[in-house]
């Protein structure tokens, strides 16, 4: 598979295909999030506070909102997401998608527990995200498999995403 989502059959005017980009910006509206917290947090409060704040907006929106995003996209539109990692439709996107959704809720409820509670969401997030990163890039090897959400900027995420959110509250937490 080339990764290209499939176009709207005849007489359908691109339907399908303008939902199918919006859906598959979902897993990105976090980073979105992230960013946008981090700026209303240093114009609102200054810098004083910072290390906790932006480890605590990377709890809310990088694991969080992401999970909530990635949730919705696998649960209610898991036929285009499938397809456009390069993988044919099937029930695996309903327990991907739960398994996201109680990622994303835990992110965003559990932000406001404090940094002991954000370890165990970091960790939970980290460990799902990093397997499914080494299953895409098993896919690639394996079957060549280039799709856009199997070799494109959700495979950075998946690494990136935990992996900072963790070096944040390791620094938060020895600092």
């Amino acid at each position: 598979m080339t990764g290209d989502t499939p176009k709207a059959g005849p007489g359908s005017a691109g339907a399908q295909e303008v939902p199918n980009r919006v859906v598959g910006l979902l897993p990105f509206a976090g980073v979105v999030l992230f960013l946008i917290a981090e700026i209303v947090t240093i114009a609102v409060s200054g810098t004083g506070d910072l290390l906790y704040s932006t480890t605590q907006n990377a709890v809310l929106f990088l694991i969080g909102s992401s999970g909530i995003g990635n949730g919705i996209a696998h649960l209610f539109f898991g036929p285009a997401i499938a397809r456009s990692i390069g993988w044919t439709p099937g029930p695996f996107q309903y327990e991907v998608g739960a398994a996201n959704l109680a990622i994303g809720i835990a992110g965003v409820t559990g932000g406001f527990f404090g940094p002991e509670f954000w370890l165990a969401v970091i960790i939970v997030d980290l460990v799902f995200l990093v397997l499914a990163g080494v299953g895409h890039i098993r896919e690639i090897v394996k079957n060549h498999n280039l799709a856009v959400n199997n070799a494109g900027p959700i495979l950075v995420l998946d690494f990136l995403m935990p992996l900072v959110t963790l070096g944040l509250w390791l620094w938060l937490t020895l600092s």
